[in-house]
């Protein structure tokens, strides 16, 4: 009985030491970020003008996990866990986002809502992801619903839909996510024109 137990306890160390053995030996997963677009520095920017509050952009539960995900067919999609985001998707599009207004209206009062140091805003960003990832016929897609509110009442100024498709140029990963940057971009600048024609309070002008 002893020894069947110790030739168990061997056993269980040796497929141990294989799991360990395997697991340092894999490749380290290849992390991908989405980035602002080319601009000021935020030290540069104006004090005044428009202050501008972004909700966290709402995503897909599919989208909303560390792997990037592409369509291979119209009812199957793909995820590598090899190739991931280096944080949460929701996250880091709202952060691009604040970045992105700020830098297109040229004021540093932009922030990401709710915020323990800033006060309501003039004006509130809600973004709704309905898609934004790459398709089976090699394009990448972000279809939009935003809403611009009055940040005291919270009362609907501005409500817009966005569809955007721009073609991933290779299958790799970096050409798939630097087109979804670029979608992104590209709705940034709508959000941004949508306010620009707002009243200004600071007397900023943006630069969209």
């Amino acid at each position: 009985m002893r020894s069947s137990v110790i030739r168990r306890r061997r056993v269980l160390s040796g497929l141990m030491a294989v799991a360990a053995m395997a697991g340092c030996s894999s490749t380290p997963a290849r992390l991908y970020v989405l980035t602002p677009m080319a601009g000021e520095d935020r030290d540069t920017k104006r004090r005044t003008g428009r202050s501008v509050g972004v909700q966290l952009v709402s995503v897909p539960e599919y989208l909303d996990r560390p792997e990037i995900i592409a369509y291979t067919s119209a009812h199957e999609l793909s995820a590598n866990r090899d190739d991931r985001w280096a944080e949460r998707l929701p996250v880091n599009a709202t952060r691009v986002l604040v970045e992105n207004l700020s830098i297109l209206l040229g004021t540093d009062r932009v922030y990401a809502v709710p915020s323990r140091t800033n006060g309501p805003p003039d004006y509130e960003v809600s973004v709704e992801f309905d898609r934004f990832e790459r398709t089976a016929s090699d394009d990448s897609v972000l279809d939009a619903h935003w809403a611009i509110h009055d940040g005291a009442t919270q009362k609907v100024l501005v409500r817009e839909e966005t569809r955007l498709a721009t073609r991933v140029v290779d299958n790799g990963y970096p050409a798939l996510v630097a087109a979804m940057n670029d979608n992104l971009t590209a709705l940034s600048r709508d959000i941004a024109k949508a306010i620009a024609k707002l009243p200004n309070k600071g007397g900023s002008r943006a630069r969209t």
